[in-house]
């Protein structure tokens, strides 16, 4: 009588573990890679027209920013040097309301933050220089809201445009599988009027580019200037509580001459 081993391998089980597995799972594995390319190129052969919308959609949002960002930056101009000329004979004095005055006859943002510091010189200096900081900042989230989106645009729409080229390309050689005896000059025609998306891509993001850096600019030279008022105000404020002669100008002062618009 024969021992046989239990620790002898069947070869008929071979195929569930081995070569032939492994060939089995391959193979399906492939299948599902064939499967998803074929849907994806069934969704590129649709062509580039909807990256083209896209594109003249975003295009028309970023000139309705621009609009939006110079009509603010002009409706809140200011020209700084003539505005501390008048002011500076009445702040070594201590003439708060000439001071104040002549702050609410300006539009400019940079006197908005003045007057807010102009309110708590009864405080002393440290409160004005926090109210002033948080005025000024609050005054650059106004200027900068939605400038974001221009920086975005700029930076994504090329390849907005790449995109929908390479899915023309795609659809061209598509319908030059497709054609009998050639067909090249119709496929060269679908290869041109793919590049025309990255054309508009670029003849997108060039405008953005230039009028983001133009804001931001803008922006930062408010920021600037804001500080500018806010170093003179507090100068002057130490040499008015060196002598004591720091008052505080009083409420009614501050009521608006007229509404220069809202911030946020």
């Amino acid at each position: 009588m024969q021992k046989h081993s239990s620790d002898s391998v069947n070869p008929s089980h071979e195929g569930e573990n081995g070569p032939e597995g492994s060939r089995l799972g391959g193979f399906f594995l492939l299948g599902e890679s064939m499967d998803i390319t074929k849907a994806l190129l069934n969704l590129a052969l649709g062509g580039s027209a909807w990256v083209l919308w896209l594109l003249i959609a975003l295009s028309i949002a970023s000139v309705a920013i621009m609009i939006d960002k110079a009509l603010a930056f002009y409706r809140y101009r200011f020209d700084l040097e003539p505005f501390v000329a008048d002011i500076e004979p009445s702040l070594r004095q201590g003439d708060w309301p000439r001071v104040i005055s002549r702050s609410k006859q300006e539009s400019g943002l940079e006197a908005r933050v003045l007057l807010a510091g102009l309110k708590e010189i009864s405080r002393g200096k440290g409160a004005v220089q926090d109210i002033m900081e948080g005025e000024r900042l609050r005054v650059g989230l106004f200027l900068g809201r939605r400038l974001s989106f221009l920086g975005t645009l700029g930076a994504n729409a090329p390849f907005i445009g790449l995109f929908g080229t390479v899915l023309g390309i795609i659809h061209a050689f598509k319908d030059l599988a497709l054609t009998e005896g050639g067909g090249g000059p119709a496929v060269m025609a679908g290869i041109a009027e793919a590049l025309v998306a990255t054309a508009i891509g670029l003849l997108v993001a060039i405008p953005a580019v230039v009028m983001y850096n133009f804001f931001h600019r803008r922006l930062h030279v408010v920021q600037e200037r804001s500080r500018f008022l806010e170093q003179l105000l507090l100068a002057h404020l130490d040499g008015a509580a060196g002598t004591a002669e720091l008052a505080a100008p009083e409420a009614q002062m501050f009521q608006p001459a007229r509404k220069t618009g809202g911030l946020i």
